[in-house]
């Protein structure tokens, strides 16, 4: 399995993981009316920031333990970790679908707000559509691999 292939699966199962704990967190909290008053938006402020930094620290872990781990059960000495040129041109489709994506996502986003929405739902709804550009990047990514691009 490619270095990047690896990378893709690892950066699935840590979206999951960290989107599924942030909005289980999140929804605990607005039931609870946490979100209301004036702290509100600070609060959901401190959360995002969270979520950014718990996510990124998060990531790297599972995608070092993803390769260990893998290297371990393929019983592979000396594993690849070369990046040539299609490597780079599959990075650069599914990053551009996942712009789209997210562009959208902020359009959206924006009409919603301007409709009147809660900024609450709004910043979520702009995290909804992160975590969706994110994950539809490695679907492109995973399939431009199959398909031997």
């Amino acid at each position: 399995m490619n270095f990047e292939v690896k990378n893709i699966y690892a950066g699935f199962a840590s979206m999951i993981i960290i989107f599924s704990i942030y909005f289980s967190v999140v929804i605990r909290m607005y039931g609870e009316g946490r979100f209301e008053g004036p702290e509100g938006m600070a609060l959901l402020g401190k959360m995002i920031l969270v979520l950014m930094a718990g996510g990124i620290v998060l990531h790297i872990l599972m995608v070092i333990l993803a390769n260990i781990l893998l290297a371990i059960l393929q019983n592979d000495p000396e594993p690849s970790f070369v990046v040539d040129e299609r490597d780079k041109l599959i990075e650069l489709r599914g990053l551009r679908v996942s712009y789209y994506i997210f562009g959208a996502g902020y359009v959206v986003a924006m009409i919603a707000l301007a409709m009147g929405v809660a900024a609450f739902w709004v910043f979520n709804l702009l995290l909804v559509f992160c975590a969706l550009s994110a994950l539809t990047e490695g679907v492109v990514k995973l399939v431009l691999y199959r398909r031997g691009f």
